[in-house]
């Protein structure tokens, strides 16, 4: 059982969230969307929901190349942002870029529902790991997952994408809700997320060796 304290703590939180959906979503009367409107909406105190947003679209196990190196960038900047205290916002040209209307209300809606789902298994826990200065160490795990997402793996490599957008998901969600727990989490799924790149090179590193006696004298 929660003690009222926590249960305050939780309450709290989930409405900031709720809030920064409902900011956002006074943009979706537009056809395009800049990063910079969602930014000034939620003034300077949803990094991490806006990291948890522009997260979503990857969920997917199939990559989505070229929009996984723009938010990558995004979500790269937002864990700096966290690591060195908050300071500054997003670089210009990651500001003026544009997201459709529609796209946005998908993402919106989907924030909604994995969060209607969740949020009853989150709870103040491990509240160490998110005072300073390992607060900062979620930021890190942040602008690693989004550097993830910028590498240009072919699209058949499946979970690409998904991996590090889970993982930022997972911090994001228990950054905002105090939970350590599912900050460890998002951790370990950004630790896999290495581990399975690291396969994927060795094996492709594998098969090129095998292709060797095969291949003209300019590719060896």
């Amino acid at each position: 059982m929660l003690n009222d304290k926590e249960s305050n703590v939780i309450k709290k939180s989930t409405q900031s969230f709720t809030a920064d959906l409902d900011a956002i979503e006074t943009l979706v009367k537009s056809h395009r969307v800049k990063i910079e409107e969602i930014e000034r909406v939620l003034d300077g105190r949803g990094f991490a929901s806006l990291a948890l947003i522009l997260s979503l679209p990857f969920v997917q196990p199939i990559p989505l190349p070229g929009l996984s190196m723009i938010f990558g960038l995004a979500l790269m900047a937002l864990g700096l942002r966290l690591v060195f205290g908050r300071a500054g916002g997003l670089p210009g040209w990651v500001r003026k870029r544009e997201i459709d209307g529609v796209t946005l209300q998908k993402m919106i809606h989907a924030a909604r529902k994995i969060f209607a789902y969740v949020e009853r298994f989150f709870r103040p826990r491990l509240s160490v790991l998110l005072r300073p200065p390992l607060e900062s160490f979620v930021g890190l795990g942040i602008m690693l997952s989004g550097f993830a997402m910028t590498l240009p793996l072919p699209p058949v490599v499946l979970f690409s994408n998904s991996l590090p957008a889970w993982a930022v998901i997972c911090l994001c969600l228990g950054y905002l809700e105090r939970d350590g727990l599912v900050v460890v989490l998002g951790h370990v799924v950004a630790l896999a997320t290495w581990v399975y790149y690291a396969f994927w090179w060795e094996a492709v590193k594998l098969a090129w060796s095998g292709m060797g006696p095969y291949l003209p004298p300019y590719m060896k």
